[in-house]
Formats: C-alpha cells, structure tokens, sequence
C-alpha cells in the first residue's frame, strides 16, 4: 500500500469516528436513519442455509444490518474501526432483541485480528468502495474465512444516487474515483473492473449481480427518497 493511500484510508478512520458523533448527530438515533439494506436479510438466509456458526458485519456501522443477520449464525461479530458507531449499533441490537448474539469488537478490514479459518461468512457492505486498496482487505476477508466459507459485499455502480444526485458536489480524481462532498474517497465499479479486482487476489466471484433499491431521505443530507446501485457479489473460499 502507498504511502498516500495509507493515509487517506487513517484519516478516514477518525474521520468515520467524528461522523457518528452524538454531537454531529443533531439528535438523530444514528447516522443514516435507514432500514437494513435489501441483501442483508438474504446473506442471513445464505448463512443459516450453510449452517454458519460464526459470522461477521464488517463495518457494522450503526448497526442497521445487525437485526436481520443475526438470524444467520448463533454468533455474530459486529465489526468496525468506530466505537462511537459500534455504541449506537449496540443499542440497536438491544431494541430488537438479539443483543446477546451479537460480539462487538474494534476490527480494522485491513488486520481484522482474527485467526485464520475463524469465521464462515463475511457480510461487507458499502465498504470496500471506500478503499483505496481493497484488494488488501479482500486478502485478510479470505484469510480470515473457513474453508467453504463465504464474503457477501457490495461496490457501488456509476449509476449508484452518490454519482448521479451528487456530482456537483464530488471532486474526480481519477476515472470513477470521486472525493464526496466530506473529502470520503469513493470508487465506483462496473463488472470487469470488479473482476480484474478479484483476480488480482487470486479470487473469483461465485456470483455478481447489479442490484438497485429505494432508501427514505438522511436527516440533513440528501433530503429526499433516493436510489442506490451496486454490484453484490459472493466469493467463497475453497474447501
């Protein structure tokens, strides 16, 4: 990894941090005020179907996946670089019963800290986007998975609301490579680039399919319904 890049992914840390500030809040229960996204209930299903009996939210956010995919595994890990985001996940987890599956744990995508074949599946949403070097978290996904085990993420299209209601307030810096209105770094990928990502790790996609859904309006940031796209993808280690 670049120096450059390095940096931008550390300062993106506290930057992540700041934002789920109670103070930065305004008052709102958490950052994004949504529902789960459409795919969670799905990997939860995928994940029970496989018998799962460890799996991972990385990042967890503020928690708005976590209901529906603890029905996946008896054990959930919740993962994130923000503990302000993980404090607001867990009383989510709380209100909606399923606290006591749910592990939180401070977990860096990069150097999750985790044994090798430690879990048996990864849910990785609206992350990977975000980095400037995913083939690294990519690597330490597949280290840290059993084998059979399967990685469930998402990267966001050129037709995702970010580039197509955003643009005016997005720096490009490179081809689909965007600094957001909060200097975020945002990648965005078609079907070959994702590919030729995965290959660069040795890795091959079980499935990629370009989903879209509708989500209610942020609370002071893109105050209106609005549509997102991504390519959802599933790579499985080999057994």
């Amino acid at each position: 990894m670049s120096t450059e890049s390095l940096s931008r992914d550390e300062a993106a840390i506290g930057m992540w941090d700041g934002a789920y500030d109670q103070s930065a809040l305004g008052g709102q229960a958490n950052l994004w005020g949504d529902p789960p996204v459409p795919y969670a209930q799905t990997a939860a299903e995928l994940f029970a179907a496989a018998d799962a009996a460890v799996i991972m939210d990385l990042p967890c956010g503020d928690g708005r996946n976590l209901p529906p995919l603890a029905a996946g595994a008896p054990i959930l890990l919740a993962g994130d670089t923000s503990r302000k985001a993980m404090a607001i996940a867990r009383s989510v987890t709380e209100r909606a019963g399923v606290g006591r599956r749910v592990v939180f744990r401070e977990t860096d995508a990069y150097a999750t800290g985790l044994l090798d074949d430690s879990v048996d599946g990864i849910f990785c949403w609206d992350l990977l986007g975000h980095l400037t070097e995913p083939a690294g978290a990519l690597t330490e996904f597949h280290r840290i998975l059993r084998p059979g085990g399967c990685l469930i993420a998402n990267m966001w299209t050129m037709n995702d609301c970010q580039v197509a209601d955003d643009r005016a307030r997005m720096t490009e810096i490179a081809p689909k490579t965007y600094l957001d209105h909060a200097e975020f770094y945002c990648k965005f990928y078609d079907e070959p680039d994702l590919v030729e990502l995965l290959a660069a790790v040795g890795q091959q996609a079980e499935s990629i399919e370009t989903a879209s859904w509708w989500e209610p309006p942020h609370p002071g940031y893109r105050d209106y319904v609005h549509q997102h796209e991504s390519l959802i993808f599933r790579v499985r280690k080999s057994e």
